[in-house]
């Protein structure tokens, strides 16, 4: 096993430490996170950066982002989502990069067949789990730093990714919550 270098583990030590104080503060704070909601796009991107970056409130920027769609632009909710999302991806992404070095069984099933994924679809299977809402992106992210999948194709793949998500998710609060809450006589 190899250890981490000093750079790799001052990297991953910051990125871990980070994630740390986030999800502190998303949890002391809750009444502070749906303040941000009503900020509108600013508040989209940030709630999106925090829940893309952290494990602490996961769907919960996909609710804003259905329910910001049905109120404001849904074309500019969902690009600044999938942004935001992206952003807060490379979190994830940075701890596996730094924490490379403590996977301690290279050669475990799980390691092997991750890689074997990667090298085989590479940035399709990124923006394909991308574009999905599921749970497992943040781990995802985490791996594909460990494997040292290069950053800046791995933001842009998220990023594009995210963003089908996250306009199809506004679209759907558009159509979808704007149609129910003018039957029940709400006009936005």
């Amino acid at each position: 096993m190899r250890k981490p270098t000093k750079r790799e583990a001052l990297i991953g030590g910051i990125s871990l430490a980070v994630t740390i104080v986030l999800c502190v503060l998303i949890i002391q704070h809750r009444d502070f996170i749906d303040e941000i909601a009503s900020w509108g796009y600013t508040g989209c991107f940030l709630i999106n950066v925090l829940t893309s970056g952290t494990v602490v409130l996961p769907g919960f920027g996909s609710i804003l982002t259905f329910t910001l769609g049905s109120v404001l632009n849904p074309a500019i909710v969902g690009a600044v989502a999938g942004i935001g999302e992206a952003t807060g991806a490379i979190g994830a992404y940075v701890t596996g990069y730094a924490g490379r070095g403590l996977f301690r069984h290279r050669s475990s099933s799980l390691y092997l067949r991750f890689n074997d994924l990667v090298d085989r679809h590479g940035s399709k299977a990124v923006l394909l789990l991308a574009s999905l809402i599921t749970p497992i992106y943040y781990p995802f992210a985490v791996f594909l730093g460990m494997l040292r999948f290069g950053w800046v194709r791995f933001f842009l793949i998220t990023w594009a990714g995210r963003t089908i998500k996250n306009m199809i998710l506004a679209y759907l609060g558009y159509f979808g919550l704007r149609s129910v809450l003018q039957w029940l006589g709400l006009n936005f």
